[in-house]
């Protein structure tokens, strides 16, 4: 009888195992859609903790290009295929669609604060708004390639890059747009220029990145272009500067360049987080804290402004554009209308 009480007790004790191992298994499958991230340093040292939450675009079938975040407001822009044009000033909340006046792909979004700020996109196409966003007017850019990225430095003077190597400039808000010399037959898919020394208000060191690790740059504001070198044969898609010396380049298979000295030395490194997929932009939000996102998903960061680490994103989808709001939340944009909230808890 003693054996019996024995095995009976034991086999209560081996239910009761499995009941709480079911229990966290549940508990560990039974969530939405928000993926939380532990990262560490490889040596067991939490050094960040992310969530990435999917938001409601409205958009489930169009390709959404570029994201751009007004670092004063808060307030947001995305841009894509089909004309698509959205904006939030909850953190994505909610999304507003704004009328862009045509289908023409838009690939590029830059405000110099909440209210005026530009488009660029396929076909030369330029757009320009005073309101934010309420109202969208065409602007003549003189090119009628694609036009892939933008830039401003005031709310005067500005820059757009694309197919064939086109680089435009204007003075007077894109009233008028004046072919610059780009030094390249290459098509170049990101500008970015520095922030002035202190003491200097005008922005006139500028890149700009494309195929075949194409790198211009001036010292000028445009006046003159010249090549830099890349030491690498591959595309490279998106670039950030926080500095006049210190800037980043991101691209094919992983590709993550550096430099210190304003581009007359790149240092190239495959990131080893980013798992050979194509990265196709980078934001800094200061020297070290930098979030890239690309291909099958990939989002990667760092810390320090050389080790990155992977977030896990919970999506295949490509993945074109990301922006730092403040040093905890960023967003990322992609293929079927895709917009990520990223936060380090």
């Amino acid at each position: 009888m003693k054996g019996f009480e024995k095995k009976r007790g034991l086999w209560l004790f081996m239910l009761l195992v499995l009941c709480l191992g079911l229990t966290f298994l549940y508990i560990g499958c039974s969530s939405d859609d928000t993926v939380t991230t532990d990262n560490n340093n490889g040596n067991n040292n939490t050094v960040a903790k992310w969530s990435v939450t999917p938001q409601t675009s409205g958009i489930t079938e169009t390709s959404l290009f570029k994201v751009f975040v007004e670092p004063v407001s808060g307030k947001m822009w995305v841009v894509g295929d089909k004309g698509v044009i959205l904006t939030s000033s909850d953190k994505g909340t909610t999304w507003t669609k704004q009328d862009s006046g045509g289908e023409a792909a838009l690939q590029s979004v830059f405000f110099v604060n909440d209210s005026e700020g530009w488009i660029a996109g396929d076909g030369g196409a330029v757009l320009h708004t005073k309101d934010g966003g309420g109202k969208w007017e065409k602007q003549n850019s003189g090119v009628t390639e694609k036009l892939r990225s933008a830039f401003f430095s005031n709310n005067t003077t500005g820059w757009a890059v694309g197919d064939a190597g086109k680089i435009i400039g204007t003075k007077d808000g894109g009233v008028a747009w004046a072919a610059q010399t780009s030094s390249t037959n290459q098509q170049l898919n990101s500008i970015y220029f520095a922030k002035p020394k202190p003491g200097e208000v005008v922005m006139n060191k500028g890149w700009a990145v494309g195929l075949g690790g194409t790198i211009v740059h001036t010292d000028n504001a445009g006046g003159v272009w010249t090549k830099q070198i890349s030491k690498i044969p591959d595309p490279l898609y998106g670039m950030y500067f926080d500095s006049e010396t210190r800037g980043w380049a991101v691209g094919k298979s992983g590709t993550v360049l550096t430099t210190t000295d304003g581009g007359i030395t790149w240092n190239q490194s495959a990131s080893a987080a980013a798992q050979g997929k194509t990265l196709y932009d980078v934001s800094f939000l200061n020297a070290a804290t930098g979030i890239v996102a690309g291909s099958g998903g990939k989002i990667i960061f760092t810390t320090d402004g050389k080790t990155w680490e992977a977030i896990e994103s919970n999506t295949t989808k490509v993945l074109w554009s990301v922006a730092f709001l403040n040093a905890n939340e960023a967003w990322a944009v992609g293929d079927s209308g895709t917009i990520l909230y990223i936060k380090k808890l």
